[in-house]
């Protein structure tokens, strides 16, 4: 067992829907000795699978964290327990000499790890007229604190814009394909979650809940959901520009590949010097490779 750091080194893997994200986690991981951390707020929950892009078959023999550990009728996953979860896993991962890759592209999720969000829960401590009283709600669960630091090599998936709205489309008529339809109606009438449930998980899972509803037609649906996603993709564009803004270097990588990932994986894990990024996101209003 590998005696464990104050501070671990840890890849985060992200950059906008349709991108590739979890093939190039997965290969990763296989290369350095890793385990993967799901960073995406509807994976956690159990049949939910092709709606949210699971994809558990890219996994091979990939130990995964963080997918299917919340049942979507009686549950509702929330930030504070992510963040106990994923560091948990973060801390696990790196005891068994093995390297921890964040992958998703839930903007919350990620952002809580990197800036190391602190969360008051519990109960109000007594009455002390010299100690400031932080505001909790007494219902959570105790106050939450990392409970040790990260290093992070944060990696992006970049393709051209026109590239990912194609791709967005095509992934979509993918999982239609797929049976996602079927899925959401075993979710109501099998696993007993209601309509105003699965609205609340979004896109794919509010879209056809409404269309089961008899509120859109087919034809419809498809449209908005398609226009839905790439307003989405636009919004993670926004979160990723804010990073940086606010001082998280991401190393963009064009269609995946260039820079490769493996030498910059390699030169962090080797405490080596590493390349300033080519561009950075929020300095272009459209970039040309975006």
């Amino acid at each position: 067992m590998q005696v464990f750091e104050n501070n671990v080194k840890i890849v985060v893997i992200s950059g906008p829907t349709a991108t590739g994200k979890t093939a190039l986690a997965v290969k990763m991981a296989e290369k350095f000795n890793g385990e993967i951390i799901s960073a995406d707020s509807r994976q956690v929950y159990r049949g939910m699978d092709i709606g949210s892009g699971k994809d558990i078959e890219e996994y091979g023999n990939i130990p995964y964290h963080l997918i299917d550990i919340a049942d979507p009728a009686s549950e509702t996953y929330n930030l504070g327990r992510f963040c106990r979860d994923a560091w948990a896993a973060i801390e696990d991962i790196h005891r068994r000499g093995k390297l921890p890759l964040i992958c998703g592209g839930t903007a919350l999720y990620i952002t809580a790890i990197l800036d190391g969000y602190r969360l008051p829960g519990g109960a109000l401590p007594p009455r002390s007229y010299d100690t400031p009283r932080i505001r909790q709600n007494p219902d959570a669960p105790a106050s939450f604190t990392p409970p040790f630091d990260i290093t992070p090599l944060i990696i992006g998936v970049l393709y051209p814009r026109k590239e990912v709205r194609s791709r967005i489309e095509q992934r979509l008529e993918a999982r239609f394909a797929a049976g996602m339809i079927d899925e959401v109606k075993k979710l109501h009438t099998e696993q007993l979650v209601s309509f105003d449930k699965l609205e609340s998980f979004g896109l794919e899972y509010r879209e056809i809940s409404l269309f089961l509803q008899g509120k859109y037609s087919e034809s419809e649906m498809k449209t908005s959901l398609l226009n839905k996603i790439r307003q989405f993709a636009k919004r993670q564009d926004i979160f990723f520009r804010k990073m940086e803004r606010e001082g998280h270097q991401i190393h963009w990588l064009n269609a995946g590949k260039d820079p490769d990932p493996e030498q910059l994986i390699h030169a962090f894990l080797n405490n080596e010097t590493i390349a300033e990024p080519s561009f950075r996101l929020c300095d272009h209003h459209n970039p040309p490779s975006y």
